[in-house]
């Protein structure tokens, strides 16, 4: 891990010229993650553009530079793609058609499922976040600001559920105690994640939540939605944080319709079951308590297959 880091820094400060991009569906780590990178290469003068297949969530344009951010690019030369918090190439929807010219992909990530596609590659599953990694990166480079450190933070928040997930460790804690020391207030990023919600937003989760099904066992729990609300604000994890309050269920599904024959099927799970390996069976993928994937068929033939196989699944896990 150390060579990694260090063949890396000494990448970076060789290079002119950086593509970077992370997984289709922004989340606040993946943007944080992204745009640290961006305030890191602009301190050493490199000239980076950051490129993504999806558009940013409004939510997260409080971040610094992320009004730079680009949904589509005319140039396509490059030294190195930063690619981060993307388990695979694919994953980074159109982007990918860009990876193949450039002369290096740095692949920056912490899914237990990625596929080592980059040149270099900086993979830590142990890690909460991309931004828990690329914090060690600025630490070994001896760069950071209050920017910076806002990005970091912000993905660290995020991709620990506020830090109340199984991947908050002491070092995730030692880290954002040091973040801290730029600046940061946890008190404004809390308000721009979490406290948009308007109150039609409030009604759909009520719908979903008042019609949850469950197995026999009442060990897992899922919710199908046949129309996904349009908002500012995405509901994933708002919806999951009411089904976690349930006593004894240990897999969480949520079945998303976004057009005909396409369902996103998002999964979380207790630590007694790995959900990173039901979302791979079916093509997709994360972390053992956090993942997911899509699948081309009907909400009742996704629901009927996803549910089938977990019940198999973790009936040999007894």
């Amino acid at each position: 891990m150390k060579n990694t880091f260090k063949e890396i820094s000494d990448k970076i400060r060789s290079s002119k010229t950086f593509l970077i991009t992370a997984h289709v569906s922004l989340e606040g780590d993946a943007l944080g993650s992204e745009l640290a990178t961006y305030a890191l290469l602009k301190k050493l003068k490199k000239r980076a553009v950051i490129y993504n297949s999806d558009h940013t969530p409004p939510i997260y344009k409080f971040l610094p530079h992320s009004k730079l951010i680009k949904n589509n690019l005319s140039e396509d030369k490059f030294d190195v793609a930063m690619v981060l918090d993307c388990s695979d190439s694919s994953r980074a929807g159109k982007v990918k058609d860009y990876l193949s010219r450039v002369k290096c992909i740095i692949n920056i990530d912490h899914h237990i499922s990625n596929t080592f596609f980059g040149d270099i590659n900086l993979v830590d599953p142990a890690a909460s976040s991309a931004c828990q990694i690329l914090y060690k990166l600025c630490e070994r480079m001896k760069i950071m600001d209050e920017k910076i450190a806002l990005c970091l933070y912000t993905g660290i928040f995020t991709d620990t559920g506020n830090f109340t997930y199984t991947n908050t460790t002491k070092e995730t804690h030692r880290i954002v105690s040091n973040l801290m020391h730029y600046g940061v207030s946890p008190r404004l990023i809390y308000e721009n994640v979490h406290s948009l919600c308007e109150d039609k937003d409030l009604k759909f989760i009520g719908k979903i939540i008042s019609n949850l099904k469950f197995d026999s066992s009442r060990k897992i729990c899922w919710a199908t939605i046949k129309k996904w609300e349009d908002t500012d604000y995405d509901l994933t994890e708002v919806i999951f944080s009411f089904m976690r309050l349930l006593k004894g269920v240990e897999v969480l599904i949520l079945f998303k319709k976004m057009e005909k024959d396409k369902i996103r099927v998002n999964f979380r799970s207790r630590p007694s079951v790995d959900v990173n390996k039901v979302a791979q069976f079916f093509g997709g993928g994360g972390h053992k308590s956090a993942s997911g994937t899509t699948i081309e068929t009907d909400l009742k033939s996704a629901e009927r297959k996803v549910v089938s196989f977990i019940k198999r699944y973790t009936n040999k896990l007894k």
